[in-house]
């Protein structure tokens, strides 16, 4: 293809700063010809880019009802877990509740409770730390 075909070479001719006469002009195979007629490299690229396009949007489409059940059932279980950690809270609070109606109730007996767990605590956590493996014992 020859510089003076192509009005794009022929504007810049001697145009670019620091360019000799002798220098070569920039390759413009690439780029629309006068005549409206692409070469065919961009042709196939747009046709290349086009395919892209219609799979891209294929995958998206056949994707899409996936993704829409597994957010309701992301949803779902969101919502079931914070009933769960509700009913949770609520049997703790229950039991507090209850333990300090005991404690009111009978001030000797809780206290009494609280020594004997405190002493079979005192005398099952030895054995227990001696009957760990060494690796996951602390050393003081």
């Amino acid at each position: 293809m020859s510089n003076t075909t192509n009005p794009i070479n022929a504007e810049i001719d001697g145009a670019w700063p620091g360019r000799d006469s002798n220098s070569p002009a920039p390759d413009t195979s690439t780029l629309p010809q006068p005549d409206g007629l692409a070469p065919p490299a961009v042709d196939l690229l747009y046709r290349a880019v086009q395919q892209a396009h219609d799979t891209i949007d294929h995958l998206a489409d056949s994707a899409a009802p996936t993704v829409r059940k597994l957010g309701e059932r992301v949803a779902g279980a969101e919502e079931s877990l914070h009933a769960q950690a509700r009913q949770l809270r609520e049997t703790g609070d229950a039991w507090t509740e209850s333990l300090r109606d005991t404690v009111r109730e009978s001030p000797l007996v809780a206290l009494a409770a609280a020594l004997a767990l405190g002493a079979l605590i005192s005398y099952i956590a030895p054995k227990a730390l001696k009957a760990l493996p060494s690796s996951t014992r602390e050393t003081s």
